[in-house]
């Protein structure tokens, strides 16, 4: 992503901001790493992308915020980014002991029904979206999305928060529909086609 690229999306669409659900991924008092600088990064570039970031412990703060987020007065913050710990088709968050830790595709699903229109959900985890083409599909139909995104394997911190970062820089460069996001996915896989395809990225749209 270059400088000029992201000066000519500034001036020439609508600014799209994040809101961003993450854990604490070590249980290490101090030590845990964070996406929040990355998206501080995005805000002071000249995208200017607002953001708005909560640490989420529990299944009831993330079902809380989940439902904030999809309320009217975050329609400036249409791209949702769960940065969560991952396994097939579930994200889990704070004490992974607990089975309570944990949120399926279908729990995420029945959260979101109908809420998301316009909206692209983004899961920032370890193989949650290692599932089948119809099963994402019906969370896409179920939920309203207009994409969602994440991986299908196993991440490297640091290596995935790049490619979100190039994600969400890409996604002011073009509208908030189909065809736009379809430009975003061919833009990312061709300048970051490597990564998208070591990391498994996958970005599934609307009838796609």
């Amino acid at each position: 992503m270059l400088l000029r690229d992201l000066t000519l999306a500034h001036s020439r669409t609508k600014v799209r901001g994040i809101f961003c659900l993450e854990t604490d991924w070590s249980s290490e008092v101090g030590r845990s790493p964070s996406v929040e600088p990355m998206l501080a990064l995005l805000q002071s570039s000249p995208l200017k992308i607002p953001f708005v970031h909560r640490n989420v412990a529990t299944a009831d703060a993330l079902y809380h915020y989940l439902g904030k987020w999809a309320q009217r007065s975050h329609n400036d913050y249409p791209i949702m980014y769960l940065a969560f710990h991952g396994v097939q088709g579930e994200v889990q968050f704070g004490d992974l002991r607990r089975r309570s830790a944990r949120a399926t595709l279908d729990e995420l699903e029945e959260a979101l029904r109908g809420k998301c229109a316009g909206r692209v959900i983004h899961f920032g985890c370890c193989q949650t979206l290692r599932v089948s083409q119809r099963r994402l599909n019906r969370f896409i139909d179920e939920t309203g999305a207009l994409a969602v995104s994440g991986y299908e394997r196993d991440i490297d911190w640091v290596r995935s928060a790049a490619l979100d970062f190039s994600l969400f820089a890409a996604i002011q460069q073009n509208t908030m529909t189909v065809s736009g996001m379809r430009a975003v996915r061919r833009r990312v896989l061709l300048r970051h086609g490597r990564e998208v395809r070591a990391l498994k990225l996958r970005i599934a749209l609307r009838c796609d």
